[in-house]
């Protein structure tokens, strides 16, 4: 394929607008001031009020009746749909405490990939989602698929294999076990979702408008494309249809693999709470349920859905608070870092925000800022060079040297815990360079860690020779 059919090929799947601007009055259609009304008799009104009533009240029972009719048939068939799986049976309806009215309650959302010919898989996406109907607020903690946890019967292992652990029938609640145990939280509602429901639903919407913040180009995420199709995704605000959607919040081809794709389906759940509440989606709500009822398998029934749908309503991108258990990579586990967990969950059950640390109009000096430089490229000289105009700007650089691969393609700002304030103050004087958290994957002891990337060179006119 040549690269203008590719272009042509993303451009039909990929709408990209310019991002609207905020505080930008629009227009909904002129204004129409209605016509004085004209005196008449007073028997004369009365009988044609009468008359009006009486058909409105006529036409109001037929549109009732019917609807209700079409409503129950409708339902029951989704209800019927949804509740096929084990997400339903006696196993997990037992492993569920049952939510008070009107009181918060939590949602557990698993993401799976089911290939064709298996039972059982492993969860691909663990979400634990709060919802307040009073206060309209959600949150949403997401929990690393490699998270190491004690999987009830089967000892330590990755928390998503408790659902494969489980079986046909368990997996569902094995999986509520686990989190239960692992977060001392009580679950209410369990909703489990294949890729192909989660393309349906995006569809069906007629795409989603996401920001996307960098480029995707992962063949290996887009294994649900025809011939891959929908593997490249252009940095920017644009619409995703299903395919293209499904790409952005699986690609895990990243400096931090699982916690940029977290942050991805975070950012998706925004725009899709925004986006599904608006008026004029409303409508394709009851299409959407249709289209991923046999994808999706959930404990409640449509009329606790509907209960769901009643307290999430009016509830926009700006309501929902998202967070990722953090912790550090030990191969084969994710270690969760206690700290951080039993804050996040502290704000999780108090309805607090997430982000306590936030780093606005904190002023940090360079002066204030040790680094480590690592040269990632494998092209001689440009940690030395780096380092140089670092300290050259007041940075303190206590270490320079090589890393241990030269598999860097970006040059990278890495930083830790409460320290992304420094990481943005470096990453001003080192133009694109990106910056990455680094969750224990990188190591170093000073408070911000450069790694020199081969885009350096774009930078700087530098020569390719062998490193020692």
């Amino acid at each position: 394929m040549t690269e203008d059919m590719g272009a042509h090929s993303r451009n039909s799947r990929i709408s990209r607008v310019p991002k609207p601007r905020k505080n930008v009055p629009r227009r909904h259609g002129s204004i129409v001031e209605p016509a004085p009304t004209l005196r008449v008799h007073r028997e004369r009104r009365r009988r044609r009020t009468k008359i009006t009533l009486f058909v409105v009240l006529a036409v109001v029972a037929l549109l009732v009746v019917s609807g209700a009719a079409w409503a129950y048939f409708t339902y029951r068939g989704i209800e019927k749909a949804l509740q096929s799986g084990a997400a339903s049976n006696e196993q997990t309806q037992q492993a569920l405490t049952k939510p008070k009215p009107k009181e918060p309650f939590t949602i557990l959302l698993m993401g799976s990939d089911l290939r064709q010919g298996e039972v059982a898989a492993r969860a691909d996406t663990i979400i634990l989602a709060k919802v307040d109907p009073e206060l309209k607020k959600v949150w949403m903690l997401s929990i690393p698929r490699d998270t190491r946890v004690d999987i009830p019967g089967h000892g330590i292992s990755k928390i998503n294999a408790a659902n494969f652990y489980g079986g046909v029938e368990g997996g569902p609640a094995l999986m509520i076990q686990t989190v239960e145990n692992f977060l001392d939280i009580e679950i209410n509602h369990y909703i489990e979702i294949d890729f192909q429901g989660f393309q349906s639903a995006v569809d069906a919407l007629g795409g989603i408008w996401i920001d996307v913040d960098v480029e995707i180009d992962d063949w290996k995420a887009a294994s649900h494309s025809p011939g891959h199709a929908a593997s490249h995704i252009d940095p920017g605000y644009q619409l995703l249809d299903g395919e293209y959607a499904l790409t952005y919040v699986r690609s895990r081809d990243f400096p931090d693999a699982d916690f940029t794709r977290m942050r991805h389906q975070q950012t998706f759940f925004k725009a899709l709470a925004e986006q599904s509440s608006r008026i004029e989606n409303l409508p394709k709500l009851p299409s959407i349920a249709r289209s991923i009822a046999g994808y999706t398998s959930t404990s409640m029934s449509v009329g606790e859905m509907l209960e769901v749908i009643q307290a999430m309503k009016g509830i926009g991108g700006a309501d929902v608070q998202t967070a990722t258990l953090m912790g550090e990579w030990k191969s084969p586990y994710v270690w969760t870092d206690e700290v951080e967990k039993a804050r996040l969950l502290a704000a999780f059950t108090e309805g607090r925000a997430f982000d306590e640390t936030s780093t606005v109009g904190v002023v940090i000096g360079p002066g204030d800022i040790t680094v480590t430089v690592r040269n990632g490229a494998g092209i001689a000289g440009v940690a030395g060079e780096c380092s140089g105009i670092l300290e050259s700007r007041g940075y303190v650089v206590s270490d320079v040297g090589n890393a241990n691969q030269f598999v860097y393609d970006k040059t990278l700002v890495v930083y830790s815990g409460n320290d992304k304030a420094a990481a943005e103050r470096v990453a001003v004087d080192l133009p694109r360079a990106e910056i990455v958290e680094s969750r224990g994957m990188y190591s170093f002891s000073t408070r911000i860690l450069v790694v020199v990337g081969k885009d350096w060179a774009e930078k700087t006119d530098v020569t390719t020779v062998p490193v020692q």
